[in-house]
């Protein structure tokens, strides 16, 4: 028997992670819950989200391991994610190993490469992007004397040491003091503390000097020098001594590339690009999911630096025990560099998009005959309706020439002659309103109209250029098994799932979905800041922020006690006294 709402109600009002199965016994998603009953439940109502309404036909049988807060919760739920790789959750899409480079756990260490970590006492730096990466530091690594060969010492020289680049333990050329201090300017070196390092290691060259020996400390200038010549090249104007990742997302359908800049002592030191499976989900949620599986296995730097705000307080919290933190970008130097890495993510996900489907022509020529237009469609306008229950309900229009986004020609509609959740209606009024003005000024219309929707949805947008007196070519693709219904045509027409047409009339949907979703968000932010806490005396702008980033939301505020209160960072005994007094005494609890 199905999973039904009765079940979900049964469960525990715990702390915990829940898993969805098939009929086939498959985990098909995976999430944390502050309360599994109420978060296990809410899947059973009326949904607004087309993902979240397909998961749900699909769910046969759910499970619940409970844990002992959210933190837990969120680490146990990214461990599952990466072992089952459920198909609506948000996951790293290849399970490929990235190297990283290993000093082993010796007398006298080597430095290799390794593929995963080990609980073996040796010190791992990484993951790195590829191997080839990884050869180049560990070679750059060699010229402070760390050994690379793997032989039992004593033992004869290698031709490393040669060309001096190995300090040579396998002859008693070191000692293990002195091997130690080889150690700790590699770990430095690969924790990319340059400038520590380097006035280390100039104190180190005057006493050789002192020491008159010149031999050595003529070493050792050589490698200030080299490192010197690498801060430059990878010198960008960073304020600060931060340890900071700046993550940027380009999505484009299920698919996104998350890229990292990986800022260390003012230095950009390399960058990580990461494909990631969106399972339909908005950029908050990508961005959300990415940082709490990314992260599991690498330490987080100080700052995590973000395009969009990431308000699960449990991934504020987990990230402060690892002593990191998020944020967005504020400053013009941040704001740069996360410029700079969205245009190198937009750029891989667009060379990805070319090579999935081949050339713009192609697929443009390829829809016209699969759904028999009149014209190649050159230029395609997609339309999208975004709300919740029939409330902030908007519209979006995206345009796209040639296979590609014409921003310009973008539009958003707040819906005004609709009330309640009918989407259909929503449709028409956005179509109508869209067409009418460009029909009276006389500008270009588009060869194709896509809506985002079934038959209901293709009827009305129809209807809507009928009135307007328009006989334009339309179309609409349906979200669950993304058939395309055209006019006149009872049965939809089924593209192969990998063909260039259908990925470009994915795409365009997913952009006019995108694009809906992002001007419902800042509508429902907006109300969002008219909410009971502008109220409360003492809670500005800033102190509501932490309030809402600490809780998650004003629900969850409202269940929680003085003692909580007070331990949200910049909120004094009396400001949590008036919060807590202002939902209690004025009985806002449920």
């Amino acid at each position: 028997m199905p999973k039904t709402i009765e079940d979900a109600r049964k469960l525990p009002d715990s702390t915990g992670v829940y898993i969805m199965k098939d009929r086939e016994e498959n985990i098909i998603y995976v999430g944390k819950a502050a309360s599994l009953r109420d978060r296990v439940s809410s899947y059973f109502r009326e949904q607004d989200s087309p993902k979240t309404r397909i998961l749900v036909k699909n769910i046969e049988d759910f499970e619940y391991i409970v844990t002992g807060n959210e933190v837990e919760a969120l680490v146990l739920e990214s461990n599952l994610i990466k072992e089952h790789m459920p198909r609506y959750n948000v996951r790293l899409r290849d399970d490929k190993h990235y190297p990283y480079i290993k000093i082993t756990n010796e007398e006298f260490p080597h430095i290799c490469i390794a593929r995963r970590r080990s609980h073996d006492g040796g010190q791992y730096f990484g993951p790195y992007p590829g191997s080839k990466a990884v050869r180049e530091l560990i070679k750059m690594a060699s010229g402070f004397g760390i050994r690379r060969c793997r032989k039992k010492l004593p033992c004869p020289p290698c031709l490393n040491y040669h060309i001096k680049q190995c300090a040579a333990p396998c002859l008693g050329k070191v000692t293990e003091k002195e091997y130690r201090n080889i150690i700790s300017d590699v770990t430095g070196f690969l924790e990319g503390k340059r400038s520590q390092l380097i006035r280390s290691l100039e104190a180190r060259m005057e006493e050789l000097s002192d020491a008159q020996e010149y031999e050595k400390a003529a070493r050792v200038r050589d490698q200030v020098h080299a490192l010197r010549e690498l801060s430059e090249k990878q010198r960008v104007n960073v304020e600060g001594n931060k340890e900071q990742d700046v993550i940027a997302a380009a999505i484009s359908g299920n698919t996104a590339v998350i890229q990292i800049f990986h800022i260390s002592e003012g230095s950009l030191r390399g960058r990580d690009t990461i494909s990631v499976n969106t399972a339909g989900a908005d950029e908050v949620d990508v961005l959300s999911g990415f940082v709490k599986q990314y992260y599991q296995d690498i330490p987080p730097p100080q700052e995590i630096i973000v395009p969009v705000e990431i308000e699960d307080a449990s991934i504020a919290r987990w990230l402060s025990g690892n002593s990191s933190r998020l944020k967005t970008a504020r400053s013009q130097t941040e704001k740069g560099l996360m410029n700079l890495a969205l245009e190198n993510a937009r750029m891989i996900a667009g060379q990805n998009m070319l090579r999935e489907a081949r050339s713009g022509a192609e697929a443009l020529s390829a829809l016209r005959n699969a759904l028999s237009l009149p014209v190649v469609p050159v230029v395609i306008e997609a339309f999208d309706i975004s709300n919740t229950s029939g409330t902030d309900a908007v519209g979006s229009l995206v345009a796209f020439e040639d296979g590609e986004p014409d921003k310009k020609n973008y539009r958003r509609f707040g819906i005004k002659t609709v009330e309640g959740a009918d989407d259909t209606a929503m449709i028409r009024e956005v179509v109508a309103r869209a067409y009418t003005r460009r029909r009276d000024e006389g500008k270009r219309m588009p060869d194709l109209v896509l809506i985002d929707g079934g038959r209901g949805q293709l009827n009305a947008a129809i209807s809507a250029l009928d009135d307007v007196g328009l006989g334009l070519s339309a179309a609409s693709i349906a979200k669950q098994f993304e058939h395309i219904f055209i006019p006149g045509r009872d049965a939809p027409v089924i593209l192969p799932k990998d063909s260039p047409e259908l990925l470009l009339v994915r795409r365009i949907r997913d952009e006019a979905h995108r694009f809906a979703v992002a001007y419902h968000r800042k509508l429902r932010g907006r109300k969002m800041q008219e909410s009971v806490l502008d109220d409360i005396e003492g809670v500005g702008a800033k102190r509501k922020r932490a309030l809402l980033l600490y809780f998650g939301s004003v629900e969850m505020l409202k269940k929680a006690e003085l003692p909580e209160i007070e331990k949200v960072p910049g909120i004094s005994g009396k400001v949590a006294g008036a919060v807590w007094g202002c939902f209690h005494k004025a009985n806002f609890t449920k």
